[in-house]
């Protein structure tokens, strides 16, 4: 069983569209030699966003939050908190 995979072009090749047979989706993004997967979206239709940086903190506040744009407004999921 083999994902249905969406690239990104970049400088040595355009938009790759590979088949599969699993139901599932990824969406890759990145440089040429070093593509990641972006987006996930299984065969349920769950949605998984890989590779974002959390923020740090080292007090005990709530700072610690991943970044989503929807229509270009910010919105933040907020993590974790610290108690350090």
């Amino acid at each position: 069983m083999t994902q249905s995979i969406i690239t990104a072009g970049d400088a040595s090749a355009g938009f790759v569209q590979t088949g599969g047979n699993d139901g599932t989706l990824v969406l890759q993004t990145g440089a040429a030699g070093s593509k990641v997967n972006a987006i996930s979206i299984d065969a349920a239709g769950k949605v998984s966003i890989t590779g974002q940086t959390v923020s740090a903190s080292t007090t005990n506040t709530v700072t610690n939050k991943v970044a989503i744009v929807i229509n270009g407004t910010t919105y933040y999921l907020l993590a974790s908190t610290s108690g350090t």
